[in-house]
């Protein structure tokens, strides 16, 4: 039995995401795609440092505890443990982490290149987690406990740079790190030092008392980045972004896209407000009012349901007139082009205006008017242009086909003398409308009471 293979073409479309952190300025749903996508990048990042191969020996035996253990030995093993202890401080002093010298500024005490460390790269945060991050720092409170803890959670970066630049700079000082990571907070004076550069000291706010500048770099300890606690947990998070799409309702993305499907309903209606402005001047109107609408939506931290429901209608109204104004014009102007006559015309119905037709039937506008008409009646009751004797435009019989009037109306207009004979004239008027429900009629008379 042969084998049967089918071949699928599968088309997929791509959603570009842009690369870098979440961006505040686009809406939550983007910034969760991009916290997504920052998560991949960080693991696969890491992923590749871990796969490659150790450059500094030093690593492995810091990681070691055995300083912490017990050994039963004699002398000579403890001579021997003794040298390993030595060699091990030895390799703990060496620097690690480096990515390249700052400037030509030197240690202040030892006189070594300063070098900038390898640092870890900045927490990514979206809108709503940095707005969690804002109410968890209220509610802390104001004592001195809750100031203590908000001091830790704002810390934790700051932490995790001392212990990169002490691993890069062994025997470096506060004010080594202050010089490269805050040079405000360095201030510089006359004179050089014993290294030839110029002589300096920490300004006002880092000679504070239980500055917690001071006490962080206390307990810093000499770490590279590797082999810090990660800042940013690429995993946990991208868990986090992933539970937070999945238990969205259809409504609630909807609502986190409403700015950008808004902007993009602006963008397209401004487009077609330009193609028919001749016609419809009052568009660019609307089209500003539809876009104070939206940044009054957009500014504010809560969609509510009303606006949005007047942003709707608002929009739906000028495509309404749109559509209604690119209809008149094409079936007015079918072959395109300027022509003054039709956009008089068309503004003039889209107002609700009674507009007459000079020449009647044998202008252009009539006689588009008389094509339509007969082409729609001849539609409505099934007759073929062979045997109605041709359109209207070539019909030389004047054989024209109109729809059945939904009305009829006679006016009068007349001049009589009255009351008597010998009165002036005065105008008498009189409508009949008859349509088949209704019969109407209105009059105006009038009378000369000049000598009555």
């Amino acid at each position: 039995m042969g084998e049967f293979k089918s071949t699928h073409s599968l088309r997929s479309s791509c959603l570009s995401i842009p690369a870098g952190f979440p961006d505040s300025r686009t809406c939550l749903f983007n910034q969760k795609l991009q916290m997504l996508n920052c998560c991949i990048e960080r693991k696969r990042s890491r992923e590749m440092r871990e796969t490659e191969p150790s450059v500094s020996k030093y690593v492995d035996a810091n990681s070691s505890t055995d300083d912490e253990e017990f050994y039963d030995c004699t002398s000579d093993k403890v001579e021997e443990e003794d040298t390993r202890r030595k060699t091990k401080h030895a390799l703990w002093n060496q620097p690690v982490g480096r990515l390249g010298k700052f400037e030509n500024l030197k240690l202040i005490k030892l006189g070594d290149p300063l070098y900038i460390p390898i640092t870890q790269d900045p927490v990514p945060k979206t809108e709503d987690q940095l707005q969690e991050d804002t109410d968890i720092l209220l509610q802390l409170g104001s004592d001195a406990q809750g100031s203590e803890l908000r001091a830790k959670m704002m810390s934790a970066s700051l932490l995790s740079d001392m212990e990169s630049f002490k691993a890069a700079n062994p025997g470096s000082i506060l004010e080594d790190f202050i010089r490269w990571y805050s040079p405000r907070d360095w201030i510089e004076k006359d004179g050089l030092d014993q290294w030839g550069q110029k002589m300096g000291h920490l300004s006002a706010r880092m000679l504070i008392a239980d500055n917690p500048w001071v006490q962080m770099w206390q307990s810093a300890k000499p770490v590279p980045a590797n082999r810090q606690k990660r800042l940013f947990d690429d995993t946990r998070e991208a868990e986090k972004v992933l539970h937070f799409l999945d238990s969205r309702t259809f409504a609630q993305i909807i609502e986190m896209l409403f700015p950008i499907l808004a902007h993009a309903a602006i963008c397209r209606l401004y487009d077609e407000c330009e193609q028919v402005s001749p016609v419809l001047p009052s568009a660019h109107k609307s089209l500003q009012q539809a876009i104070r609408l939206v940044q009054k939506i957009s500014r504010d931290d809560q969609i509510t349901e009303r606006l949005c429901g007047a942003l709707i209608q608002q929009i739906a109204a000028l495509e309404l007139a749109i559509s209604q104004a690119n209809s008149l014009l094409y079936k007015f102007n079918p072959a395109g082009g300027c022509d003054e006559t039709v956009y008089v015309f068309t503004e003039k119905l889209l107002n609700g205006c009674e507009v007459e037709i000079e020449d009647a039937s044998k202008s252009n506008i009539g006689s588009r008017l008389t094509s339509m008409f007969t082409e729609a009646q001849r539609l409505a009751n099934m007759i073929l242009t062979e045997h109605s004797g041709g359109s209207a435009e070539n019909n030389s019989t004047g054989n024209i086909i109109f729809p059945q009037a939904n009305e009829r109306e006679f006016v009068m207009r007349v001049a009589a003398v009255r009351p008597a004979s010998y009165s002036k004239k005065s105008p008498q008027f009189l409508r009949a409308i008859l349509s088949k429900s209704e019969f109407r009629l209105a009059g105006a008379f009038s009378e000369d009471i000049v000598y009555f």
